[in-house]
Formats: C-alpha cells, sequence, structure tokens
C-alpha cells in the first residue's frame, strides 16, 4: 500500500524536523577523556624515541678530500690505509669523471675536520682539501634527549 502525503503534510514535517534540529545544535557535550589514553601516548612518545636511537640522519658538515686521481688503483690503496689507520672514521669513493674521489669522515664543525686534516697530514701529506658535504650523524640516546 503506498502512502501519498499531501505537501502539506511534508511541510509540516519538514518543520519538525528543523525544530528538532535546533534543539540539538541548542545543547552543549562534553566528553571526558580517560587518563589511559594519556598514559597510551606517554607510551608511543617513549617508544617513537627508543626506535629513533642508532638512526642515520643527513645534516650538512664537512668531509676530508682525501685523493681525487683519474687512477682507480691508486685510489683503492689510499682507502685501504686510511681503513688502516683510522677504522673509526668512515671512507667514501665516487667516480666523477674521469677522476676517482676519495672523501672520509663526518664533521658536524670546519673546527673539526681541520683538527682531524692536521692529524692526517703526517700520513698523506698537507694536500688534503675540507668540503661542504652532506653528512651522516648517528642519533644516540644522548642527542634524542638533548633536542626535545
Amino acid at each position: 500500500m503506498l502512502i501519498l502525503l499531501k505537501p502539506k503534510y511534508i511541510l509540516f514535517l519538514s518543520m519538525l524536523i528543523c525544530i528538532a534540529a535546533q534543539a540539538q545544535i541548542g545543547k552543549s557535550m562534553y566528553a571526558t577523556r580517560d587518563a589511559r589514553l594519556d598514559k597510551l601516548v606517554d607510551k608511543q612518545i617513549e617508544l617513537n624515541r627508543l626506535s629513533a636511537q642508532g638512526r642515520m640522519v643527513i645534516e650538512q658538515g664537512y668531509r676530508l678530500l682525501v685523493v681525487s686521481t683519474n687512477k682507480r688503483d691508486q685510489a683503492m690503496e689510499t682507502k685501504a690505509r686510511l681503513l688502516k689507520l683510522y677504522p673509526e672514521q668512515k671512507s667514501y669513493m665516487s667516480y666523477q669523471s674521469p677522476n676517482f674521489k676519495l672523501h672520509m669522515g663526518n664533521f658536524k664543525s670546519y673546527k673539526e675536520a681541520e683538527k682531524f686534516r692536521e692529524e692526517m697530514a703526517s700520513n698523506f701529506g698537507g694536500n688534503i682539501l675540507i668540503i661542504p658535504s652532506s653528512i651522516e650523524i648517528r642519533v644516540g640516546k644522548w642527542e634524542m634527549t638533548n633536542n626535545q
């Protein structure tokens, strides 16, 4: 059975809906936050800190250009010497036609790079250049707590 509504009934029903909607808008709602939610958020923040430890971050700093040569064997020999003499420092070899370039270190400041260059001068001569570069920094617990 199909019920057909007359236009005045439709108008009456729409007015009732509008009045009910107005009554709902006038009411204020209060939300209470569960204290367990705060504990959960704090736990997630701590987990994020722990997962970031040991992660590598790219920053602007300096590297030492130890050698730039067109002889690959010479660059490889120099890299082997660097690894033997300075195992704590990371070395990076790249090829930029026609030269092989060997960079070393991840230094945050120019002074740090300059100090290390002076130490290396006895083994590699005085023609080591300090080059601005993007460097890798390992984020540790100390850096994470001091940056926040």
